[in-house]
């Protein structure tokens, strides 16, 4: 017999699953227009934003950077954030050397062995993007991270290098002139959890601006972005630290029927099912009499998907029960 050799290569763009859809609902190729290519497109990014009502799809779980500001206690995250999962106040060592800076260029040399696993810079002007080298001897550099984020005067980005190793050299190299008032570098990160509170309990606090080390916060889904309100609100020390957030973001939007849908291939019957079913609604071709069948094998499909997407660890409960004495 004869294989493929490969796996999950296989490329299933938006054209396809929008052709699939309307094939489950009885309509040859011929009989689909533009237009209804179109709203096809549109119940797709309706239902997979719906998809955030229901659970958090595994692949949608993000975890995020982001810095604090001294007196600042609301921090807006980005778009499409659902929920924060997890939120964690980070401090690290800084480990400082001796520096040599150029336009483009910022280069440390620690003299000993020293590991980097975070990067922060204060920007003094426009971000650009950065990439970050180590070496042994100061000449032949390794590429180990990089950095892309958008970011003006005054603001401060973090980045994680992963599997971080000990070098005597580091150097952050950039694209374009690298505009920064401080750079600080550091190790042995150490993470503690934040509580979370409700509205009632954030907004009974009589001092909502007073000033320390942040340990809870309360999570606004507020319009166009949602925020996180920290209390206390950072002190200036803070500004050393990070937030580690993991969040459940919306899924990509599918623009065009070129790009892929952002969903696992295991859920991909899932999607075509339940497209069929919304679009069905919206194209008076389509029999009537299919509906049902439509929406049954829809919700079949959708059961099968949410059953499988879980990442096979433990389930642990806790009743909370404790002794009762009167």
């Amino acid at each position: 017999m004869a294989y493929s050799g490969t796996v999950s290569e296989t490329t299933f763009n938006a054209l396809k699953v929008v052709d699939h859809a309307f094939r489950r609902c009885r309509l040859p190729a011929q009989a689909i227009t533009g237009e209804m290519q179109s709203y096809a497109l549109d119940s797709l990014y309706l239902m997979l934003s719906e998809m955030a009502n229901i659970k958090t799809p595994s692949w949608c779980i993000e975890k995020l950077i982001l810095p604090f500001y001294e007196n600042q206690p609301l921090i807006p995250l980005p778009l499409g954030t659902v929920e924060v999962l997890n939120a964690n106040y980070r401090t690290i060592q800084p480990v400082t050397g001796a520096s040599v800076s150029t336009s483009t260029s910022y280069t440390v040399n620690f003299t000993t062995q020293t590991t980097v696993d975070t990067v922060g810079v204060e920007w003094s002007g426009a971000a650009v993007p950065l990439t970050f080298q180590v070496s042994t001897n100061g000449t032949v550099w390794v590429t180990v991270g990089s950095s892309d984020v958008t970011a003006s005067a005054g603001e401060i980005t973090w980045t994680d290098i992963s599997g971080a190793l000990a070098y005597q050299y580091f150097r952050i190299t950039s694209t374009g002139t690298f505009n920064y008032a401080v750079i600080t570098l550091g190790n042995l990160p150490q993470e503690i959890p934040m509580g979370v509170l409700n509205r009632d309990t954030y907004v009974a606090q009589s001092n909502k601006v007073f000033p320390g080390r942040p340990n809870s916060y309360w999570f606004q889904r507020d319009i166009p972005e949602p925020v996180m309100h920290v209390w206390p609100a950072p002190f200036v020390s803070a500004e050393q630290a990070q937030l580690i957030i993991w969040r459940h973001r919306q899924i990509m939007d599918t623009t065009n029927l070129r790009q892929e849908v952002e969903v696992p291939q295991r859920w991909l019957q899932a999607i075509v099912d339940g497209l069929a079913s919304k679009v069905a609604y919206e194209t008076p071709a389509v029999d009537m009499n299919l509906m049902p069948v439509l929406e049954q094998r829809a919700a079949v499909s959708l059961q099968r998907a949410w059953d499988g997407d879980n990442d096979g660890s433990p389930t642990f409960i806790n009743p909370g029960i404790g002794a009762y004495t009167k």
